[in-house]
C-alpha cells in the first residue's frame, strides 16, 4: 500500500510542477515581449534622431564640396587664362 500512496503523491507532485513551469514560461514569455516592445520603441525613435543628424551633415558636406568645386574651377580657368 505504501508503494501506491508514494507513487500517487510522485505523480501529483510532478504534474503540479509542470504548472508551475507553464505559468513561470508565459510570464517570462509576456514580459520578454514588454520588454521588447520598449527596447523596439526606443531604437526607433533613436535611429530617428540619428538620420536627422546625417541628412543636416550631409546637407552641410554638399555645401562645401560645392563650394570648393566652384573655387577650384574658377581658380584653374584663371590659370589657363593667364598661361601664354
Amino acid at each position: 500500500m505504501y508503494g501506491r500512496n508514494a507513487n500517487r503523491a510522485l505523480s501529483n507532485l510532478t504534474n503540479s510542477d509542470n504548472d508551475v513551469v507553464m505559468i513561470v514560461t508565459e510570464r517570462f514569455e509576456r514580459r520578454l515581449a514588454e520588454e521588447n516592445g520598449k527596447l523596439r520603441v526606443e531604437m526607433a525613435t533613436g535611429f530617428g534622431g540619428l538620420r536627422t543628424e546625417m541628412v543636416e551633415r550631409n546637407a552641410d558636406l554638399l555645401k562645401w564640396i560645392l563650394i570648393f568645386g566652384v573655387t577650384q574651377t574658377a581658380a584653374i580657368v584663371g590659370l589657363i587664362k593667364l598661361w601664354p
